[in-house]
């Protein structure tokens, strides 16, 4: 019997409208300076106001309106402009959203209301983040169609658990001004083609993997090596050289048919096709020949698995698949150890201010494959599956509460978990008084009195 399977899209959907939900319900609320983007999210946001208003890609006077300073790196590039070193994919992905609330904007202007239609004010910000609420909910439902190809009795349980135990629902409410939304569905959307369309021995198959490819690559480069589970697929499949050369080709027209944009970008702001933004400065990049494996995956430092454990079961999950079918397995192990070599050699491998590892999302789709695999695997045991489904429970309230914590200062966001944070006395002061932060005080996150305990942003 399968668990909940004949109302999985409206399972699913009903967890995005409270997501949602519960976003808008935090608009009225103060803000640090009074916006509903922050971090990153004022780089990517840079982008689309520049684009959809001023037809260019000067950022001088978003960056002024938005003191962008204040949050990321602004300098004068080798080409004379404003640097942005964040991705294109995002802001083109937000860009029907933002033009609508462009035009709902100039709407109630002309009804006499008085709203700005600058392209800054809440209704623009509001509009780019449910865009990424809206791609955050594709994805999940994306990742439930290819993992049903798969597992159909397991794949909504596994999907609900990703959803709830990880930092997705993080950065789906609290944080949607990141790209992480838009990266989960450019993979999912990479994923389940994979999936849908195998084998890859047509060339027109493999240009739409391509063309995939080329959208994961453009919303964030390191997640362009998860295109080398399909190329590799595709590789593998039976086939002459010529036929295997056609296919290649293909995967790389398509993915350059969509990634052109991205170097043009680069091209025009720091003078090559070839330079990203981040190596610009040289004050980060990778370090290949000494990648920080054991940490970017346990670290307290927002370590992978340790801040998120349902994904061990997932990854468990990966290794039984691929034992079944170690084509599939094997590929998206293999995915999976591409993206954690470049994460882990990246010179900031904690990721900055994270809750969890979220330079990893994009893996989410793989994970989503592993743990319907893990949950198949004991659905025949009732007392493994019961076992199980409790630990996966457990793990939601345990993420429940430590996304709070963070949410509120009492974990820091750049830098390792404390040990006060950790014990089972310091959760439960903690959250005892989260309830009277909330009552005195929204505009200033409390901190926890014990030393050990202070936010290290």
């Amino acid at each position: 019997m399968a668990w909940g399977e004949r109302h999985a899209t409206r399972i699913l959907l009903v967890l995005s409208l409270l997501a949602l939900a519960a976003f808008l319900a935090t608009i009225p609320l103060p803000h640090a300076d009074g916006m509903l983007i922050g971090s990153d999210g004022i780089g990517y946001y840079m982008y689309v106001r520049s684009i959809a208003l001023d037809g260019d890609i000067d950022f001088a006077n978003e960056a002024e309106a938005l003191n962008a300073a204040k949050y990321i790196d602004i300098y004068r590039t080798p080409t004379g402009r404003i640097s942005n070193q964040y991705a294109l994919g995002t802001p083109l992905l937000w860009l029907p959203f933002f033009l609508a609330a462009h035009l709902l904007s100039l709407g109630l202007r002309a009804m006499g209301l008085p709203v700005p239609a600058d392209g800054y004010g809440y209704i623009y910000q509001a509009a780019v983040c449910v865009g990424s609420i809206v791609y955050g909910s594709c994805a999940v439902l994306l990742m439930h169609r290819t993992a049903r190809r798969l597992f159909p009795g397991t794949a909504l349980a596994a999907c609900v658990a990703l959803f709830l135990a990880t930092n997705f629902a993080y950065y789906l409410i609290a944080e949607p001004s990141m790209a992480h939304m838009c990266s989960v569905f450019a993979a999912s959307l990479l994923v389940y083609l994979w999936v849908s369309l195998r084998p890859l021995t047509a060339p027109a198959r493999c240009l739409t993997i391509g063309l995939a490819g080329g959208l994961v690559g453009l919303v964030r480069q390191p997640d362009a090596v998860l295109l080398l589970m399909p190329t590799l697929d595709a590789l593998l499949a039976r086939g002459t050289v010529r036929e295997k050369g056609k296919r290649m080709a293909a995967v790389a027209a398509g993915f350059f048919a969509i990634f052109w944009a991205q170097m043009l970008v680069w091209y025009i702001l720091n003078g090559s096709p070839f330079l990203s933004g981040y190596l610009l400065k040289g004050d980060q990049g990778f370090v290949w020949g000494a990648p920080r494996l054991l940490d970017v995956l346990f670290s307290t430092r927002h370590g992978l698995f340790l801040w998120h454990p349902v994904l061990l079961i997932g990854f468990a999950g990966l290794a039984l698949l691929a034992r079944q079918n170690p084509a599939m397995g094997g590929l998206l192990l293999a995915g999976f150890a591409a993206q954690t070599y470049v994460i882990a050699a990246w010179s900031a491998w904690w990721q900055g201010d994270a809750f969890g590892g979220r330079m990893f999302m994009a893996t989410l789709p793989i994970f989503a494959i592993g743990l319907a695999a893990f949950l198949q695997r004991v659905r025949a045991r009732p007392v493994l599956a019961t076992a199980s489904l409790a630990a996966i429970a457990v793990l939601v309230v345990w993420n429940a509460l430590f996304m709070a914590q963070y949410r509120l200062g009492y974990i820091s966001r750049g830098g390792p978990y404390t040990p006060c944070a950790n014990s089972l006395g310091g959760r439960r002061k903690c959250w005892r008084r989260l309830s009277s932060a909330w009552r005195n005080d929204l505009r200033r996150p409390p901190r926890c009195s014990h030393p050990s305990f202070r936010a290290q942003s």
